[in-house]
């Protein structure tokens, strides 16, 4: 494993800091989330000390994300195979037979998990009973925990679901998962409702007999080739997204409610969602929120945006755009005489329009819209239209 650069830590700390402040989260907390001590975390947000990379991959763990997809780099962090091994919690911790036996279902999991053939290509479980327990751990409030939670299902490698009852969070994270393209492990009784089994979500499905109150029972080698199964997806694709990161959008979105609407309760009442939600998309990284399409076209509607533009796909990415500046340059360049006034103006003209048409094409001004670069030619007569209004609504001299 080699070091990290001096950028890459300073990237690191500040996103970390950047989750921190926006979960209202203490160093104390993330202590107790991390393992990592509260005066090594102190060091390393005070830049006083150089953090190992283990010690990276803790913290970042304890608020739900993966160092390699903060950094978007693999070969600096190592490997291992992140699972978010998710089960009923509240309702159980009230009863202690129960409590004692989910407690034997997740060690016997993690046994399978930790089975001698993965050591080359580790499993690591986080189970949040060992972090966020209801009753042992009651000092997180629900945001905290929820965001945590949300985070792992989006971003780890897979998920486990212990599909037993009560419970209401295992179906949140199953369409969480869904919605994330994370692969599942489920583990189901029979009886289990038709919502959760034609669930969208790329699963393999172990039964188990029994219940919580009388002893769980399943097949330890299905679990084992299951995790196989997992395993095998993961070298598969683990490079195909490493680049995913998305990390403009917060901005863009933040930037364009604050420009075009002013008020951050109005856009989330016209979007449908709670400003909660609103202030997870600005504040979190993408793979958190994750909106989905609707929500993003709706976005595009109300701030009058471009939804490439929103999820961090700049001009810089538009060729159309990339194209048209380029032309627009070469004839600023080589046309003598010009107002540059009236030269910006126009081409940040061309430019809103162009991202307007983009976000709310209509079917009659989709096939209006100007598909093809602007060329020099073009930047010229929009320069003579531009400068001849001037001079026919400039107001006349009194003298």
């Amino acid at each position: 494993m080699r070091e990290l650069s001096n950028q890459q830590i300073d990237l690191a700390i500040t996103s970390l800091q950047r989750l921190m402040d926006s979960r209202r989260l203490t160093q104390t907390e993330l202590a107790q989330l991390s393992g990592v001590n509260q005066s090594t975390i102190s060091k390393i947000i005070a830049r006083s000390q150089i953090p190992s990379v283990e010690n990276l991959k803790k913290l970042f763990q304890a608020v739900g994300f993966k160092l390699s997809d903060v950094l978007s780099e693999t070969e600096g962090v190592g490997h291992e195979i992140l699972g978010y091994l998710a089960t009923p919690l509240t309702a159980v911790a009230k009863d202690e037979k129960c409590d004692s036996e989910l407690t034997n279902v997740v060690r016997r999991i993690k046994e399978v998990a930790s089975c001698s053939e993965f050591a080359e290509l580790p499993f690591d479980l986080y189970w949040p009973g060992d972090f966020t327990h209801p009753v042992r751990n009651p000092q997180f409030p629900a945001g905290q925990v929820y965001l945590t939670d949300r985070s792992r299902a989006s971003t780890h490698d897979f998920l486990i679901l212990f599909c037993a009852e009560p419970s209401f969070g295992v179906g949140q994270e199953n369409e969480i998962a869904t919605q994330a393209g994370i692969p599942a492990i489920r583990l189901i009784p029979e009886g289990t409702s038709r919502m959760m089994l034609g669930s969208f979500v790329k699963r393999i499905d172990i039964k188990f007999t029994g219940s919580l109150k009388t002893g769980i029972k399943f097949n330890d080698r299905e679990l084992l080739d299951a995790f196989r199964e997992i395993r095998r997806l993961y070298i598969q694709n683990r490079f195909l997204f490493k680049n995913l990161n998305g990390i403009g959008f917060g901005e863009h979105l933040r930037r364009s409610v604050d420009t075009r609407s002013g008020s951050y309760l109005k856009f989330a009442e016209q979007l449908g969602v709670d400003v909660s939600y609103l202030n997870a998309m600005m504040d979190e990284h993408p793979s958190v929120s994750n909106p989905s399409m609707r929500l993003l076209k709706k976005m595009a509607a109300i701030l009058q945006e471009d939804i490439g533009y929103l999820i961090g796909e700049t001009e810089t990415a538009d060729p159309i755009w990339i194209e048209s500046n380029a032309s627009w340059h070469a004839w600023a360049t080589e046309t003598p005489g010009l107002d540059a006034a009236v030269a910006i103006t126009i081409r940040d003209q061309w430019r809103d329009d162009y991202r307007s048409q983009r976000a709310q094409p209509s079917m009659a001004s989709f096939r209006n819209t100007k598909k093809t670069p602007m060329q020099k030619a073009d930047w010229d007569r929009a320069y003579k239209k531009r400068t001849k209004v001037n001079a026919s609504t400039a107001k006349p001299s009194l003298f």
